[in-house]
């Protein structure tokens, strides 16, 4: 199936070439419209490793995207967004086709009906969005643009106008689709495997649904939203145990299944203005249905919350947010993570000779504390603060930027600087860095070595 698809692919993007180096706008007698563009991007990853100090490139890329569009004077539309790419991603051969998006629009006056594959992001922050619940993300995905993480969902949203300053929107999904987690390239010890998940979980009892009252006001625009359903999210569930007893110290080993969990979420959002800045601001109580305390993969409750800003003064763009959450139920973890490169027999042995000890229980909560650092619940608060800055030079043809995120609380500290440059009309250059950096033992410590890097994309729109 794949050679047809990018024949036709080839086909449609040589004859959007003819017509306009642009997008392809087509509109026929009856007042119908269709549109065609995309791109082509190569690029790579390159950092110095660390075991050897010699250069390599883990992750290199050449993607192809299409983006269709077509639309009626009968309030009938459809969109199609199609990726493929090709190369490694963390040394690994990578060839995949996605359908990223398609789905069909309906509507009247007041309301709008959308089926099919979906992005949805909820939330108004730049960089932590609380309430998004809808759509999960690819975090294994190396690509100079961050949205190109942003996965699909099969769902149905309908979207009801009462009036010009509200809306209402109901959103089903009947299937679970898990975000592609950053566990795969973590070193682990030889004694605990992780399994693959399924990329969509189509078993009974898998639905999801949210609810979102929307009003827009005179210079304040604010929402409610609701969530029931699965998490993006899912947590990492202990489902094998064996003890190995042939030596000296019994040696536990461990397996480990991708696993969803359900709850509820609660949130708000606003946005306003005052002066020349843009204020925003969310937060979402989340509640899982399973407690923590006897599943190991379900996080605690709790509360995140965000609020930010931007100030645009000429040729330059601030945005600053702070972030933060508190986490109730909390109790401190009972074990240390099994995300260690090495087993401490001399630790384990100690830990038999304390009375009552169980191995099984020992090793789900050593699952529980990897869970509970990967969701940042190894502490009752947290505290974020993130600045990006940004400038248009020489025409918009050179557009330097750098975005930094540390966590207070943790201080996992996230530096991104990237220069672009637009040579001409449709050609972009980026080069740039991602640089993670964390305290021994941190979420930043265990995946720096595969996450630092130094990025080079050439991309080419029509």
């Amino acid at each position: 199936m794949r050679f047809p698809v990018l024949i036709i692919s080839s086909l449609i993007f040589f004859d959007a070439y003819l017509y306009s180096q642009d997008s392809l706008s087509i509109r026929d007698q009856s007042g119908n419209s269709k549109i065609i563009n995309g791109f082509v991007r190569g690029g790579f990853y390159s950092w110095t490793d660390s075991k050897d100090n010699k250069l390599n490139v883990p992750s290199a890329f050449s993607d192809l995207g299409l983006r269709l569009e077509t639309g009626t004077i009968h309030n009938f539309s459809a969109f199609a967004d199609l990726r493929f790419r090709y190369g490694t991603e963390f040394s690994k051969a990578v060839s995949r086709f996605d359908l990223r998006e398609a789905y069909l629009t309906v509507g009247g006056e007041r309301w709008k009906l959308a089926v099919g594959q979906k992005i949805i992001k909820w939330g108004r922050c730049d960089f932590t969005n609380p309430t998004s619940k809808l759509s999960p993300q690819n975090m294994l995905s190396r690509s100079p643009d961050k949205e190109d993480m942003d996965m699909g969902n099969l769902l149905a949203e309908a979207s009801y106008y009462p009036w010009s300053a509200m809306k209402v929107t109901a959103i089903v999904m009947p299937y679970y689709r898990p975000s592609v987690l950053i566990t795969e390239p973590i070193p682990l010890p030889a004694n605990v495997t992780i399994s693959q998940p399924a990329t969509l979980f189509t078993g009974s009892g898998m639905l999801s649904f949210a609810l979102k009252t929307e009003f827009r006001l005179d210079r304040f625009d604010w929402s409610l939203s609701w969530f029931e359903g699965y998490d993006p999210l899912p947590g990492i569930a202990l489902t094998a145990f064996t003890v190995d007893t042939t030596k000296l110290i019994p040696v536990p080993h461990i397996g480990l299944d991708i696993k969803p969990y359900k709850l509820h979420m609660a949130g708000m959002d606003f946005e306003t203005t005052a002066g020349p800045f843009g204020i925003r601001g969310e937060a979402a109580l989340t509640i899982p249905f399973l407690p923590s305390k006897t599943n190991e993969y379900v996080p605690l409750p709790e509360l995140k919350y965000a609020a930010g800003l931007d100030w645009a003064p000429g040729i330059w763009r601030f945005t600053g947010e702070y972030s933060g959450k508190y986490v109730f139920d909390f109790t401190q973890a009972l074990a240390g993570s099994f995300a260690e490169t090495r087993i401490d027999y001399e630790a384990l042995a100690a830990l038999f000779t304390t009375p009552g000890f169980d191995l099984h229980e020992y090793a789900r909560q050593q699952v529980s504390s990897f869970n509970r650092l990967y969701n940042y619940q190894l502490k009752r608060s947290y505290h974020s603060a993130g600045l990006r800055a940004e400038a248009e030079l020489a025409n918009g043809k050179l557009l330097p930027s750098v975005f930094t995120m540390v966590n207070l609380t943790t201080r996992d500290l996230l530096i991104m600087p990237e220069l672009k440059v637009k040579p001409s009309d449709g050609l972009t250059i980026s080069l740039g860095a991602e640089i993670y950096s964390g305290r021994s033992g941190s979420l930043y410590d265990l995946i720096d070595d595969f996450m630092d890097g130094v990025f080079l994309s050439l991309r080419a729109d029509f």
